[in-house]
């Protein structure tokens, strides 16, 4: 006898995005980075503004000290390029740039998962929670299951199934397959591995 509840037809919304100059349906879902654009150009804002203020109050005879221009000319005066000090400035700003780089080109992870179809075109996407729905569905419905919950990282589905049988290796097999079949009805864009771990009655 099995739990849960009734098996769904498919995920209960999708979301298509028509774009005519994508190279590949999975381009168009890939995720922005919005938190470290926006962080950047704060930082180069307060920067803009603090010199902005300088200057102009410079022009009107009453300079602001913001910043401590005498001691930082006596540090530049009295520092060689390949002193410690200038070697470890120099090390810190080039690992900050090259964070920055690795930001802009490694995407995150989205929270839709590309579906193939058939216009390259055309990309359709479900959200991770409602594929991680289905895929419970799924699983909870294999005979001998009576809890499951699946879970979508990555390219990966991890699905838990426990079970009062004492064969729980032939129920992972089930639910594996239960899900894999789920998984090519779906068709996602990349190949998602599927990882079962089924616990029995203790």
């Amino acid at each position: 006898m099995t739990h849960g509840p009734a098996p769904s037809e498919g995920p209960r919304f999708f979301v298509p995005s028509r774009r005519p100059e994508s190279r590949g349906v999975a381009r168009a879902f890939r995720p922005t980075r919005a938190g470290p654009a926006g962080i950047v150009a704060l930082v180069l804002l307060a920067l803009g503004v603090v010199t902005a203020v300088q200057v102009i109050t410079t022009l009107l005879g009453n300079p602001v000290r913001i910043v401590p221009y005498d001691q930082v000319a006596r540090w530049l005066r009295t520092t060689t390029w390949d002193g410690d000090r200038a070697l470890a400035v120099a090390s810190a700003l080039a690992l900050l740039g090259l964070l920055l780089l690795l930001i802009a080109l490694v995407p995150g992870r989205g929270r839709m998962v590309t579906l193939a179809t058939g216009d390259p075109d055309l990309a359709v996407g479900v959200p991770r929670r409602t594929l991680s729905a289905v895929l419970t569905a799924a699983a909870s419905h294999v005979d001998g299951v009576r809890h499951a919950r699946a879970r979508v990282h990555g390219w990966r589905a991890d699905v838990r199934a426990d079970t009062d049988l004492r064969d729980t290796a032939g129920v992972g097999e089930r639910v594996r397959a239960a899900v894999e079949r789920e998984l090519d009805r779906l068709a996602p864009a990349h190949a998602m591995s599927v990882r079962v771990r089924t616990h029995g009655p203790s």
